[in-house]
């Protein structure tokens, strides 16, 4: 019985947790799409979303490939609604960053994965293909929301097609990361790399990703190598990349070859775009000297990094327009400089569609519980919850 009681204790302390409205700190929620109860692993309390969406149904992966938890399970909508809902409470009055996970698994025995749209607050967010890889799929967006809560749809888009998702991971940024990118729209994360290193993302305890994000290995181009370099160890870097990150960098072999990074823009966002860019550069700890990199997209020059010994310098690259499908990123070192170009990190995002008061989106056709029906809602589920662990422990 008590480790029942530690249970509601947990869903009680979550819930007025997520409503606190401290836009200095990092709140999460995360949900394990399709399981019935919730439960901990080494990183996260992981919500069922029994009460997030009226529609759908559980479903299993027997997969034993698979070692995510939360990919094992899913929630699909093979009712022919063209859209399927759920209504997500709100974090804090700060950007989101919301990101939707999918493995298809062949859960369904027909090995035919779907295609359908993601549709954020009533305006297209993403396309999601599942065929285009094996393994889970991810979707990432930056987003302020209003009001007390928003809504995450899975559109239709062939009547062959049944809409799933795995998981929903949901974290509130400080107020003061990534303050380049405007309320008024969402942002679609294109590839956040880490370039010279490994995977870095949140773990558990000791991680130093305290954002949730994932920082994605990076390809060393054949002219670059992988460097060691010095992280900025004070607490004020903008957007606060993690040290793991920072230690790692590409270096081109000499000074008069640039390192040339191609990024490849999402599926169902036709050009032109608008496309935001971070760049994180570090220096090398046995390299006492600076040296400047020019920084060129698609090879017009935009911007230049003076690195900084001992400290990370962050260039953002913000609302330039972009025509084809793969922008090309070149960073070379000025004209005579002895060092070559070097980069810890980069993430790449477009802009998504406008949620400027007065522009009406597509709407979702589904009607939505207000903020105190949220909470009875889940107040009703702690009271179910505990009888049936008051039951079952006589």
């Amino acid at each position: 019985m008590k480790e029942n009681w530690i249970w509601l204790l947990v869903l009680v302390l979550r819930f007025f947790i997520a409503y606190s409205q401290d836009q200095k700190t990092s709140l999460w929620w995360n949900i394990d799409c399709g399981i019935d109860i919730l439960r901990v692993d080494g990183r996260f309390l992981w919500d069922t979303d029994l009460i997030y969406t009226q529609s759908g149904i559980n479903a299993q992966i027997n997969s034993i490939a698979q070692v995510l938890e939360e990919m094992k399970t899913l929630r699909f909508f093979p009712d022919g609604a063209q859209k399927n809902c759920y209504t997500l409470p709100v974090l804090g009055s700060q950007h989101h960053l919301i990101r939707a996970g999918f493995y298809y698994g062949n859960y369904d025995g027909l090995s035919s994965p779907p295609t359908f749209d993601l549709f954020l607050d009533g305006k297209k967010w993403s396309t999601v293909d599942t065929s285009t890889v094996e393994g889970p799929i991810y979707h990432e967006v930056v987003y302020l929301p209003r009001g007390s809560e928003f809504d995450l749809c899975l559109v239709q888009t062939k009547k062959e097609d049944i809409p799933f998702v795995s998981s929903i991971e949901l974290v509130s940024l400080p107020s003061n990361f990534y303050s380049h990118l405007e309320g008024d729209y969402s942002f679609i994360l294109v590839s956040r790399t880490n370039l010279g290193g490994d995977e870095i993302r949140f773990m558990g305890l000791g991680s130093d990703e305290l954002y949730n994000r994932v920082w994605t290995r990076g390809a060393i181009p054949s002219n670059s190598t992988k460097v060691s370099t010095l992280p900025d160890l004070s607490l004020t870097i903008e957007n606060r990349p993690p040290f793991s990150v920072m230690s790692d960098s590409l270096q081109s072999q000499n000074a008069i070859d640039p390192i040339i990074l191609s990024v490849d823009l999402p599926q169902g966002t036709p050009p032109p775009q608008s496309a935001y860019f971070v760049f994180y550069f570090n220096e090398i700890a046995s390299q006492f000297s600076t040296r400047t990199i020019e920084i060129y997209i698609d090879g017009q020059m935009k911007s230049t990094a003076k690195t900084l010994y001992g400290g990370c310098k962050v260039v953002t690259v913000n609302a330039l327009i972009v025509t084809g499908t793969t922008i090309n990123v070149t960073l070379s070192t000025e004209n005579g400089s002895a060092l070559p170009a070097i980069i810890s990190a980069m993430e790449v995002f477009v802009r998504g569609e406008s949620y400027r008061e007065g522009q009406e989106g597509q709407g979702t056709n589904f009607s939505y519980p207000t903020r105190d029906n949220f909470f009875s809602a889940y107040a009703i589920l702690i009271y179910l919850l505990w009888f049936m662990f008051y039951q079952g422990g006589g």
